[in-house]
């Protein structure tokens, strides 16, 4: 009989770091639980690259890492939530690790080499053609030539009881293997015992041995070394540049100037890091090893589920997931990062629950977009900067950008790949080859597809082609070598080389796509910024009422444990900001003319040195997605807005970038932001008017959002701190420290309000909107109303309800046997602006209830003829019914 997964009601997103472990962790549970919530949904929790801030550059996978807690807290942990009915779903990273010196498993291969066991762990390629490269993993570290490095005297040879090491700055690589002949070769005559000594210890290093084992040998012969001795021959190194140079030649490493990884490279990178290093998850010796660790802490008990960071990296991800599943077992709730593009669906033979949910954001933020509104917006944008008018070429030049400028080692990597492979013949010329990849590549309208068996399935081959096509579109010259192209997928016998070349590719494709597109395109086109968003796109990505309704019904019928989310630690901007900004369709033209008035008497700040107009388009929508609820310009706002700034035009990579930064235009733009604050300019008036005005309808439809997240299929996942107003900027601004102390003062409030009866706690919110008091009471109640009805909020049907004219609000009934629900919250929607007030009538189910209870005002709702009047949102902004 098939064991039922684990399903978590609700999810609350920690980010642990040095200044959230899992001590604070502790002080807030029974918060959280008050709140709703059931499932911790943690980041990563393994011990990081010191330091680490967000987790994600792991050293070891089998340790906490001791910034964060120990094993013996998560099991305090473990305990406390386990009392409360609590469990915890573990964010966890397969695909990298971090290109540090504490990854100790990656050490061990740059000292013993081929004799580490971890020589096959990490995804290098030892044959790289280059000389230079050969047997030898690059390490682009360096802010300068070796050279260069060298004659400074950056980089030196350290002798310490715990070995041989080379310095640059504060890393410490091990010294490898053959450099211990150099060594010898160095030792005077006489010192027969030392040479004895150092040809003992080297050949331990020539034995295949566990890296446990050779430490323990290692460190046992180093107490024994004369270290007077080699403190002196180190120091003859390291002032002669010759033989320090003979020394960084024996190693299994190439230091290299850090820009070189741009156009050279000998391992796979996590999008384009250099300080994180691929594994090659695909080898089952690699998967059982990573993953012993984790798979403990999951037979103990202390972790209920995973989430799989950057599924796209892998080679193979069904294969992994399969893995994944026979290792933590049918019970397990496994979810994984996915961003799904246009129309494009889960595989559905993958064994997990479902995504993270980027989809369901995007969803979201196109539901609560009047459409028309948003193309007024986007013409006028398209007036101002026509070089910028067409999405999809500016998609197309970004992604090129990045495949040139940054991942051209890459690129060189594939096309010879591909000739070793026999998938294209030594006759075409490798500029040709190169070219007509790079353009097919660039051309994928998703992030990848997943090459299996052949045949591959036919919307795989349909992306295949649309890619090609739109690579011969672009360059017809080389339609003979596009030909050659087709065939890896088309002709009659297909080779399990095409396979693994495409597996290959697709690896390179994901990480194009995301740098090209959210970390390129998403600073440059500005039309409306709260579209610029993963899960979501500016063009080609609207959801309407009836395909909203449509998305969430096959999610319940084939995900109904994704999470839905509508903020992450990865999203550009916080949730109630992009609403801000979807508040400027309703009223376009007010939104344009604003504007101009903003450029006018901001012209004499900008004319000399900027920004240009586009950036300074993108700021006025920063600073009204940004603005404080309060409406108190702070300091503080103004430096988180820099330094957020200083990032936009970075990313932007248009004035300037993270290669050669362009401080002047930095400054300028730093200067123009300064300027609209000071003391004698009336923007700040201007915009905290305008901010406030159309804070009264985002406020409403935050509340929306809050609740769809919460009722929708889906699992409804709550970023750190966004039960109240979140208007982050990217990160690492979103993961600002959280003022629990004050969540827990103002849900204290809310219950002790609500022992007084319901009029006082709803006359407490309306008076306390710019505290996001309202979102916290539609958070805590619908939340607490969720897991008092598991079941129906999991299995239970989802059931759209409209009205008979306009929709002006969003309404839907879930469905468990006799238990039920219904949502009702208003859309925005410009044809219903001014009409506010006018009721209009929902038709309801046949079946549904005729006696109903509002959770949020306490109300008593009767149904006459099958209808429900929209009035019911006069007391309170959005409804949430149930039949007790």
């Amino acid at each position: 009989m098939k064991q039922e997964v684990f399903a978590p009601v609700a999810t609350y997103r920690l980010q642990f770091n040095a200044d959230f472990t899992f001590r604070h962790l502790e002080e807030q549970i029974d918060y959280l639980h008050e709140l709703g919530i059931t499932t911790i949904y943690a980041s990563p929790i393994f011990n990081a690259a010191p330091g680490s801030t967000h987790g994600y550059d792991i050293t070891d996978p089998h340790l906490i890492n001791p910034a964060i807690g120990t094993v013996d807290e998560l099991r305090s942990l473990h305990r406390h939530l386990q009392s409360l009915g609590m469990n915890w779903v573990q964010d966890i990273v397969p695909n990298h690790m971090a290109l540090h010196p504490a990854n100790t498993r990656l050490m061990d291969v740059l000292e013993r080499g081929p004799l580490s066991p971890y020589y096959n762990y990490f995804d290098i390629d030892w044959n790289h053609p280059d000389p230079a490269l050969t047997g030898k993993l690059m390490l682009p570290f360096l802010g300068q030539s070796l050279e260069d490095s060298l004659k400074a005297g950056e980089i030196q040879l350290i002798f310490s009881p715990e070995g041989w090491s080379i310095q640059y700055g504060t890393l410490l690589f091990p010294l490898s293997t053959p450099a211990y002949e150099l060594l010898l070769q160095l030792l005077p005559h006489e010192e027969t015992e030392t040479q004895e000594w150092l040809q003992e210890l080297q050949q331990e290093l020539d034995k295949p041995q566990p890296m446990l084992v050779w430490q323990r040998k290692k460190a046992a012969a180093m107490a024994a070394a004369k270290e007077g001795f080699w403190q002196a021959l180190t120091e003859k190194i390291n002032g002669d540049i010759t033989l320090l140079t003979a020394v960084l030649e024996r190693q299994y490493y190439s230091f290299t100037y850090w820009q070189e990884a741009e156009t050279r490279i000998n391992y796979r990178r996590f999008f384009t890091v250099n300080g994180l290093i691929a594994l090659r998850m695909e080898d089952p010796a690699v998967f059982d090893e990573y993953h012993s660790f984790l798979h403990e802490l999951y037979k103990e008990g202390l972790i209920q589920g995973v989430r799989v960071d950057h599924i796209d990296g892998l080679q193979d991800p069904g294969a992994y997931l399969q893995r994944l599943r026979e290792l933590m077992g049918e019970e397990c709730y496994i979810i994984a990062e996915k961003i799904l593009a246009g129309n494009e669906t889960l595989p559905r033979e993958w064994p997990m629950q479902g995504s993270t949910g980027y989809e369901f954001l995007g969803d979201v933020s196109q539901l609560l977009t009047d459409q028309q509104g948003l193309e007024t917006i986007n013409r006028f944008y398209r007036s101002q900067f026509p070089d910028l008018a067409k999405y999809d070429r500016l998609v197309i030049s970004k992604k090129k950008l990045i495949l040139e400028t940054q991942m051209k080692g890459e690129w060189d990597n594939l096309v010879r790949y591909c000739y070793e492979l026999g998938l294209a013949d030594r006759k075409v010329a490798q500029e040709e080859l190169q070219q007509a990849l790079g353009l097919f590549m660039i051309h994928m309208p998703v992030y990848r597809i997943y090459p299996v068996r052949w045949p591959l399935s036919i919307r795989s081959i349909s992306l295949l082609e649309y890619a090609l096509d739109g690579a011969i579109r672009c360059n017809p010259s080389l339609t003979r070598v596009f030909d050659i192209i087709r065939t890896w997928w088309e002709q009659e016998k297909k080779s399990e080389a095409g396979l693994r070349f495409l597996q290959r590719v697709m690896q390179f494709t994901g990480p194009l796509t995301a740098k090209g597109v959210e970390d390129t395109t998403f600073y440059v086109y500005n039309a409306l910024l709260s579209h610029n968003e993963v899960g979501d796109a500016p063009e080609g990505c609207k959801c309407s009422l009836d395909r909203f309704h449509e998305h969430a019904a096959h999610r319940q019928r084939f995900h109904p444990l994704s999470l839905s989310t509508t903020a992450t630690h990865d999203t550009k901007r916080g949730e109630d900001g992009r609403i801000r900004l979807n508040v400027l369709t309703l009223c376009p033209n007010q939104w344009i003319q604003q504007v101009q008035h903003w450029h006018c008497i901001n012209k004499p700040f900008s004319e000399e040195t900027g920004p240009d107009m586009n950036d300074e388009y993108f700021i006025y929508q920063s600073v009204i997605s940004g603005f404080p609820a309060d409406g108190v310009v702070t300091k503080a706002f103004i430096e988180r807005l820099s330094d957020y700034m200083v990032k936009v035009l970075r990313e932007a990579k248009v004035h300037s970038n993270w290669s050669s930064p362009n401080e002047e235009y930095e400054k300028a733009c730093l200067q123009f932001i300064a300027n609209l604050f000071a003391a004698d300019h009336p923007f700040e008036d201007s915009i905290g008017a305008y901010v406030e005005k159309i804070n009264r309808q985002a406020c409403i439809y935050s509340l929306t959002q809050t609740l769809i997240k919460i009722t929708a299929p889906g699992i409804p996942d709550t970023y750190q701190g966004c039960e109240l107003w979140d208007l982050s900027f990217v990160d690492p601004d979103n993961r600002r420290p959280v003022d629990y102390q004050q969540r827990k003062q103002y849900l204290r409030k809310l219950q002790l309000l609500e022992n007084k009866g319901i009029d006082s706690v709803l006359s407490f919110l309306q008076d306390n909107r710019q505290l996001g008091m309202e979102k916290l009471y539609v958070t805590w109640k619908a939340l607490q109303a969720r897991r008092e009805r598991a079941i129906l909020f999991t299995k239970g049907a989802y059931l759209p309800i409209y009205s008979r004219g306009t929709q002006t609000v969003m309404a839907y009934a879930r469905r468990e046997q006799e238990q039920w629900c219904l949502i009702m919250a208003p859309l925005l929607n410009a044809a219903a602006v001014g009409r506010e007030g006018i009721p209009q009538d929902l038709v309801l189910p046949e079946d549904a209830p005729r006696q109903w209870r509002n959770i949020f005002t306490a109300e008593k709702v009767d149904i006459k003829e099958g209808q429900l009047s929209t009035a019911l949102l006069d007391k309170f902004p959005v409804a949430f019914l149930v039949n007790d």
